[in-house]
């Protein structure tokens, strides 16, 4: 027996209303120009990950992952320029950075770097212990890719400094990957025909989302993945797969993760099986091959 799936969205949250004015108008002094550029994009990217994500009250500040390098590409000034700024935040409380490393190679690498925004007035950003020891991205699938990486990305003619007549890189491209490093393109697209391996890759989003925000991008992911699989006719099972494999994935079991392997399977099977009919069909048969099927149909809803 199935669980009962949310078939449309029954909360929504509003945007929070939190602007860099009031912030800035109460510093002592008036920012540099480049300074206060600065700030203000790392604010609108602190909002808009608070948006996607959800929330139940207003936070002090918002912590993500960015890369030094697209964010100085994206203002236009060198990576020197710009951590001269950001010390300058730092010493106002307005800002708490730090890199981030993962393993890669046996070694530890830095991925990126984390950004603690403060958003309302008076606060002093910091950094945790919990946010420096969490796994932001994994850098090994990112590289191994081939194109989840700031270098791909300024490989492909965006420049890292101003140049007249070269463009720069878009505040989407920041927005993408705070909500999920190693990404510069939004897998969340309105109408849901975006690339299928964006949302793919970009599935354990759903288990960060506020639980008040989830059914809706729960129907989101459902719609562009049966979309993307040719399998639209069957939209309830999408949804319910990934409910499931959220409660799992909140449970430690990494379902998520499983659940991602066996997509990236099944989207090479649909590329090579002409004429495949019944995709959802397909996925349960791999789901069983590796296990995650019973496991899947053995969850209790979380409560």
């Amino acid at each position: 027996m199935l669980h009962t799936i949310p078939e449309t969205v029954a909360v929504r949250l509003p945007t929070p209303t939190l602007t860099p004015h009031d912030v800035l108008e109460a510093l002592p002094r008036p920012l540099q120009r480049q300074a206060e550029a600065l700030y203000r994009v790392l604010h609108e990217l602190a909002v808009h990950v608070l948006a996607v994500k959800g929330h139940e009250r207003l936070p002090s500040q918002v912590t993500f992952h960015q890369s030094g390098e697209l964010l100085a590409a994206h203002l236009g000034i060198s990576r020197v320029t710009m951590y001269k700024h950001l010390a300058t935040l730092h010493s106002l409380g307005l800002v708490a950075s730090r890199g981030h490393v993962s393993s890669y190679g046996g070694l530890a690498r830095k991925d990126g770097t984390l950004f603690a925004v403060t958003v309302k007035p008076g606060h002093r950003a910091r950094l945790r212990y919990d946010d420096l020891r969490h796994k932001w991205r994994d850098l090994g699938a990112d590289i191994a890719s081939g194109t989840r990486t700031a270098w791909h990305f300024l490989q492909r003619g965006v420049n890292s400094h101003s140049q007249p007549g070269k463009e720069r890189v878009g505040l989407h491209n920041l927005k993408a990957w705070a909500l999920k490093p190693g990404m510069t393109e939004s897998p969340l697209k309105n109408d849901c025909k975006g690339e299928v391996e964006e949302y793919v890759y970009s599935l354990n989003l759903l288990s960060e989302t506020h639980p008040r925000r989830r059914a809706e991008q729960v129907d989101r992911y459902a719609q562009a993945l049966a979309a993307g699989y040719g399998d639209s006719s069957n939209l309830n099972f999408w949804r319910w797969v990934l409910w499931r494999a959220i409660e799992g994935d909140q449970r430690g079991e990494g379902t998520l993760y499983q659940l991602q392997n066996a997509l990236t399977r099944l989207r090479a099977d649909v590329a090579e099986w002409e004429g495949l009919k019944r995709p959802g069909a397909l996925l349960v048969k791999r789901l069983r091959e590796c296990g995650l099927w019973d496991a899947l149909t053995q969850l209790q809803p979380v409560r």
